[in-house]
């Protein structure tokens, strides 16, 4: 392992030198966020997942579509019930049965996927709160429920103190008692905000608007409640494609994904990127932030781990060619946050 000598050579900073240059700025998490809560948890594909539990006639079939995206796949076999309806062409059983296995493949995947709550650390999730209100909006490439739950601890901090919470989803139409927030396009009210930019299990297309299912005062954990919506044939809205360019068509796909796009587009404000490499496949998110062709200051954390020097070097060169407009700080990621 590096020694922090040879970090300081290479230009790898403590946080600490860059917190209050970044102090109040735009954050951008990644899957490593996630890691660092739960172990054990790897972001693998549900869809991935999915497949591994189909047997291999239909494995071949759910392939074949060209996209680890439910809900497209999902749309695409409801349209092609509509046809056969419309032109009386046999039987929709197959169709009806492969929609069924894919309603239940993804709350099987998701069931085996993410923590339950007894796997979570509450503690940690109210030191995380603290530490994430240091910073402006924050935009996750994350669709699990990590971010939810740590939101969730601002606001009984807010309420307890009678003031408004710090941050605002834009989930916030409809009544109260209502098991969903709609997605409104607007707030005026909250200083700070979240964007989904790859949707999130708790977010759900209910044409012809976009909802967020709210916890309220339901006693059961919200991956249940998740599940008992999926049980009802709606799926969440979440970006799960293999490759950016198909990524990106699942944003422009979603009115609700191409807002939190277009925010990403619009930034010229100082960033810290923590939790992700920006790997090939997340090149569109790259591309979002070199939209603004304005020198912009970015801190990108870096993960030492047992990492040699020259991997160091080549990973560190690798994200400078992806920002080549603008002035990089790296930072140990291991000196950000208090996981």
């Amino acid at each position: 392992m590096l020694n922090e000598k040879q970090l300081k050579e290479l230009s790898v900073l403590n946080w600490s030198s860059l917190a209050k240059d970044f102090s109040g700025e735009d954050l951008l998490l990644g899957n490593g966020f996630s890691i660092n809560l739960v172990g054990n948890f790897k972001y693998r594909s549900l869809f991935e997942e999915f497949l591994k539990r189909c047997e291999p006639s239909a494995r071949r079939i759910f392939k074949s579509f060209g996209t680890n995206n439910f809900e497209l796949i999902q749309e695409i076999l409801i349209n092609a019930k509509k046809v056969n309806e419309l032109f009386k062409i046999g039987t929709n059983q197959r169709i009806d049965e492969a929609i069924e296995l894919l309603k239940n493949g993804l709350i099987e995947s998701i069931r085996n996927n993410h923590p339950s709550r007894s796997l979570i650390d509450w503690n940690q999730l109210q030191q995380l709160s603290v530490q994430l209100n240091n910073f402006r909006d924050i935009f996750t490439l994350n669709y699990d429920l990590f971010l939810y739950h740590i939101i969730l601890k601002m606001k009984d901090k807010a309420d307890i103190e009678n003031r408004i919470a710090p941050y605002s989803d834009y989930f916030w139409g409809g009544k109260p008692d209502e098991q969903f927030k709609q997605f409104m396009d607007y707030d005026n009210i909250h200083p700070k905000y979240i964007y989904y930019l790859h949707g999130a299990l708790f977010i759900f297309k209910i044409p012809p608007d976009t909802f967020k299912l709210r916890k309220g005062d339901d006693p059961k954990e919200l991956v249940e409640m998740i599940r008992d919506v999926i049980s009802t044939g709606i799926l969440p809205l979440f970006v799960s494609e293999g490759n950016y360019k198909e990524k990106l068509k699942a944003i422009n796909r979603s009115s609700y994904l191409s807002f939190c796009y277009e925010a990403l587009e619009q930034r010229n404000n100082k960033l810290v990127i923590f939790g992700s490499s920006l790997s090939a496949q997340d090149t569109h998110i790259v591309n979002a932030i070199n939209q603004n062709k304005n020198r912009r200051e970015l801190a990108i954390a870096i993960h030492i781990g047992n990492k040699s020097k020259d991997e160091l070097e080549r990973e560190m060169k690798s994200l400078k060619a992806k920002f080549k407009f603008h002035k990089i700080y790296f930072f140990d990621s291991e000196t950000i946050f208090k996981f």
